[in-house]
């Protein structure tokens, strides 16, 4: 038990460190969180990094230029990314395959969620399908990389 809730905490850690040490670069309509690296840890490791992973997200995005509206739907954002990943390697078991796919979800959740919900709905930042390809393709480049 203190094992995995040590594993936890230093995901979230990670997740934070990242995003505020990369801080111009994951936030905005543009961006390429680095952290999001970290995505496939529900498949891989479980539900404790989903747990992380969420949590990681909120602690992160309390810096964010959006505030309170970053807060809740990149949290939301985060929780559905990380349990489709884990519910797929539930079905699926662990299959290295797999990890490219799981890159391309999380990048149309990301894009679907950071995009068109936060961005063009709420900011009114512009229009809905080139922020969700502009968000798509930045999550994708930090995802990817580690998927392949």
């Amino acid at each position: 038990m203190r094992v995995t809730i040590v594993r936890s905490i230093v995901i979230a850690a990670i997740y934070i460190a990242l995003v505020l040490l990369l801080h111009p670069f994951s936030y905005g309509p543009i961006q390429v969180r680095v952290a999001d690296m970290l995505s496939p840890l529900p498949y891989i490791m479980g539900i404790e990094s989903v747990f992380a992973l969420t949590i990681g997200t909120f602690i992160a995005n309390v810096f964010s230029p959006f505030g309170i509206w970053d807060m809740a739907i990149g949290t939301l954002c985060t929780f559905i990314y990380s349990i489709a990943n884990y519910i797929i390697g539930k079905v699926f078991g662990y299959r290295r395959w797999l990890l490219p796919i799981i890159a391309l979800i999380d990048s149309i959740i990301v894009g679907i969620f950071i995009g068109v919900i936060l961005l063009s709905y709420i900011f009114e930042a512009g229009q809905a399908l080139p922020l969700f390809i502009f968000v798509a393709i930045g999550n994708l480049i930090a995802t990817l990389p580690g998927a392949v």
